[in-house]
């Protein structure tokens, strides 16, 4: 995918929220030529005009990514929207999930933007996980133990709005130099009020929380699938939970005596 390719899959997912059919209605072609520039076909010169001009877009940005994209009010809406700056689709169009071992962590901070390093990373489809760009992390370490032990995976969707789109107490994958110990985290969103993105530990004994400063944040993604390969046996639970059980039915039949 070239530069302009990429620009249009920006435009796409930036004014059209991914669809490709709305976008190719709002620059009067057929669905069909989208799905074949995001394959790496260039437009042709009427085509970009009509981009540049139903969009309101820079038209030296959009050719040559010189200059900035936006032009009037649409500064703010890309100031506060991102989107991912390097992403990878199948044969038949469908955004790959890009898997990023525990190994790469470091890697992938440098990488993310990177083409030729997202490219050699291995992918995957998930069922069920349709609908926007997913990546996935290997878990390193037991920052978030118990709720993911050490080498688990979890497969995260793109935050594009940080200030509306991170929740409270939701998991999140946050690409930062700052977050030492692990890259998933318990998120408190206080961007907009203080400028700071609390990132909790669920293993709090050992881990305190980290106030992130947003603009060392790469990229955020919402968690939306965990496997974990270390299946908890409940037998022992149950057992506790049913001599709990008899203690207090033999506590309330002494007390009632």
């Amino acid at each position: 995918m070239s530069d302009i390719n990429f620009r249009i899959k920006l435009l796409i997912d930036t004014f059209c929220k991914g669809n490709n059919s709305d976008f190719a209605e709002k620059i009067g072609v057929n669905e069909a030529n989208i799905r074949s520039y995001l394959k790496g076909t260039e437009p042709k010169f009427n085509i970009i005009q009509k981009i540049c001009e139903s969009f309101e877009i820079n038209y030296e940005w959009f050719v040559s990514g010189i200059g900035t994209m936006e032009k009037g009010e649409i500064k703010e809406l890309i100031k506060e929207t991102k989107t991912p700056l390097v992403i990878t689709v199948d044969s038949h169009n469908v955004d790959n999930i890009v898997f990023v071992p525990h190994k790469l962590k470091a890697g992938y901070l440098l990488g993310h933007s990177d083409p030729n390093f997202i490219s050699k990373l291995p992918t995957y489809r998930m069922p069920g996980l349709n609908n926007g760009v997913f990546r996935m992390f290997e878990i390193e370490g037991n920052s978030m133990f118990p709720t993911l032990p050490n080498r688990s995976i979890v497969v995260g969707q793109f935050v594009e709005n940080w200030i509306t789109g991170i929740k409270d107490n939701k998991l999140y994958a946050v690409i930062s130099n700052e977050i030492e110990d692990g890259l998933v985290k318990r998120c408190v969103n206080r961007i907009k009020k203080y400028n700071n993105l609390m990132c909790k530990s669920d293993n709090r004994r050992n881990y305190p929380t980290q106030n992130v400063d947003p603009s060392t944040i790469k990229e955020v993604w919402e968690v939306k699938l965990h496997l974990n390969f270390e299946l908890p046996d409940p037998a022992d639970i149950y057992d506790r939970m049913n001599d709990f059980e008899a203690q207090l039915e033999e506590l309330k039949r002494k007390i009632e005596k």
